[in-house]
């Protein structure tokens, strides 16, 4: 009924994401602009049409992405949307089953995407796996003592250099699940866009000590034409080390003058009390991405910090059959293997699989709520939880 395709059509795209975003007048204006941008960094538009109506859309990101121990290619699915029109008619499901043949093609391990609506992209396999903890507080309320043994250099810079990306990556590469960036990542966090009136600068503060990169501080900084109460919203707190970490804190609490509100989105778990006068104004957690293994043969080779286990899993996908079946995996030596098995001793759907896969939950819990079901011959076995955090948007 629908045909699945890649969109060239940037101004049928543009219409859509206007209409089923509910995107403001005066941003329509960069609309365009951003897709046609979108497109010369590498991303790519795919579709599902009616005849020749565009009926619903998606913008794939192409990321590497650090799951447990090892970087693996992963499919970002962003600027998800359909028609007000055609809602319910299957659209949607025709095109994000053409992304997953997509991301297999690409060779991508896993997907991750932003959900509006977690239980619709449950459906579909995509699970939730990565939380963050908002805490908003005043800058004042930071409480470090200064440490005149240590010279740090501390510098606002627009855009990240050379040595900061650098930084970046190698600690991308050992740290929660964070993505590697490069020009196309840099820019789009970087980068004011017409629908973010609020904003009035993104940029990177560098800590060095002696020559070398030690901390690096992601920010936006937003306001309101009508009212002066500035909000620092810290995205990223990368430190080398403690003397980095308080030097980071040293500075965000010298924008007392100017800042009003400071706003950390931090992992789960990260810890910022002990570096508090007083209790934050405001600290929640936030459920944000969700995750959804692609293709399970990609996950041999996975590294990963467990103790040595085997246990095969009778895997539910319809969106995808070609991960259906029985899978074996073992963990040898910090490696998983993953191959066919004819007996298994666990059986769930691809989504509840792909939260364990990445540290969120664990197939205990999986059990315990009904989520998976443990057949006769399972012992126990099970992946330790991690740390899951993603720090880019799309």
């Amino acid at each position: 009924m629908f045909d699945y395709r890649e969109v060239t059509d940037l101004g049928a795209v543009e219409g859509l994401a206007k209409s089923a975003f509910a995107i403001l007048q005066p941003a329509h204006a960069g609309i365009g602009d951003w897709l046609q941008r979108s497109l010369e960094q590498g991303e790519r538009l795919y579709g599902a049409y009616e005849a020749d109506r565009l009926l619903a859309v998606y913008m794939l990101y192409d990321f590497r992405m650090r799951l447990r121990s090892s970087i693996v290619p992963m499919g970002g699915i962003g600027l998800l949307c359909s028609r007000l029109d055609v809602r319910g008619r299957g659209a949607v499901r025709r095109m994000l089953g053409g992304a997953l043949d997509t991301m297999r093609t690409a060779g991508c391990a896993v997907s991750v995407l932003d959900p509006f609506d977690p239980s619709f992209y449950r459906k579909y396999g995509w699970e939730q796996f990565e939380q963050c903890q908002r805490v908003e507080l005043a800058p004042s309320l930071l409480d470090i003592p200064d440490d005149p043994e240590l010279d740090h250099e501390v510098v606002d810079l627009s855009t990240p250099d050379d040595a900061s990306r650098s930084f970046y990556n190698d600690y991308a590469r050992t740290h929660y699940t964070l993505v590697q960036r490069g020009d196309a990542e840099w820019s789009e966090r970087t980068r004011i866009g017409t629908w973010n009136p609020t904003t009035a600068a993104r940029g990177v503060v560098r800590v060095s000590r002696g020559s070398e990169v030690v901390g690096l501080i992601g920010y936006d900084l937003t306001g309101r034409m009508d009212d002066w109460h500035p909000t620092f919203t810290v995205n990223l707190l990368a430190a080398r080390d403690e003397p980095a970490r308080r030097e980071m804190l040293r500075y965000l609490r010298r924008l007392s003058h100017q800042i009003k509100t400071l706003r950390f989105e931090l992992p789960v778990g990260e810890t910022l009390w002990p570096y508090l006068a007083d209790r934050p104004a405001k600290q929640e957690i936030r459920n944000r991405f969700a995750i959804r293994i692609v293709q399970m043969e990609q996950l041999d080779g996975l590294a990963i910090e467990a103790d040595d286990l085997a246990i095969a899993i009778d895997v539910v996908d319809e969106q995808a059959p070609w991960n259906a079946g029985i899978w074996r995996w073992m963990v040898e030596d910090g490696t998983l293997r993953v191959d066919r098995d004819d007996r298994a001793d666990l059986r769930c759907g691809i989504g509840s699989l792909s939260s364990v896969l990445s540290g969120h939950t664990d197939f205990a819990e999986m059990i315990a709520v009904g989520r998976a079901q443990a057949l006769p011959t399972y012992e126990g076995q099970d992946l330790p939880r991690a740390t899951t955090f993603l720090a880019d948007y799309f």
